[in-house]
């Protein structure tokens, strides 16, 4: 018994990472019912042979506290059910509850990673979203600015052609500032 708890760990030890791969190979160890009634039966003192009863659920308590589990105490688990299972359709059974305990405690992760993908898809549209209005402004902000520069320009241009008409308009008057000769008022 003791070399079969040895080549239980072995096994799981090498497939740590792989659980459907660790269970087939738990399952390779010979783990059929002649089997075990020859290497689980033992003697007691007196000769007699005793069954190892399947041990209750209670063995390897769950987490109720919705704690995470480290990879290594899954393996642990799996290693202390998977050695103290007395035949085949115990390791079986065994194997089904860890498989459900795992499972149960997978979900709520799987759900919660679901939420969290969904969330950072819906950010990652909001970012793309807003740089692009970003750049919208940035482009206007630029057209802005150039048509700024250019009524400038012209301004200064309209007032560089009145400062020359006034000019041009305070030489062609008079210094007596009445216009000589004949001229119609309505006109000038």
């Amino acid at each position: 018994m003791a070399a079969d708890s040895a080549e239980k760990a072995r096994a799981l030890e090498q497939c740590e990472r792989d659980l459907d791969l660790a269970i087939e190979r738990l399952v390779n160890l010979r783990l059929d019912p002649e089997h075990d009634a020859v290497e689980g039966a033992a003697s007691d003192i007196n000769g007699e042979v005793v069954r190892h009863a399947p041990a209750a659920a209670a063995a390897v308590p769950v987490p109720s506290g919705g704690g995470i589990i480290s990879r290594a105490e899954w393996v642990e688990r799996l290693m202390a059910e998977m050695s103290s299972a007395a035949d085949a359709g115990d390791a079986r059974a065994r194997a089904a509850r860890f498989l459900e305990d795992f499972g149960a405690a997978a979900a709520p992760s799987g759900g919660e990673r679901y939420t969290a993908l969904r969330e950072n898809a819906i950010l990652k549209k909001a970012v793309r979203l807003q740089l692009r209005l970003d750049r919208e402004k940035e482009a206007a902000n630029r057209e802005l600015q150039r048509q700024l520069a250019g009524f400038q320009e012209r301004v200064r241009r309209l007032e560089a052609d009145k400062y020359a008409l006034t000019m041009h308009l305070r030489r062609a008057r008079p210094q007596g500032g009445s216009m000589s000769g004949r001229f119609h008022p309505e006109v000038f």
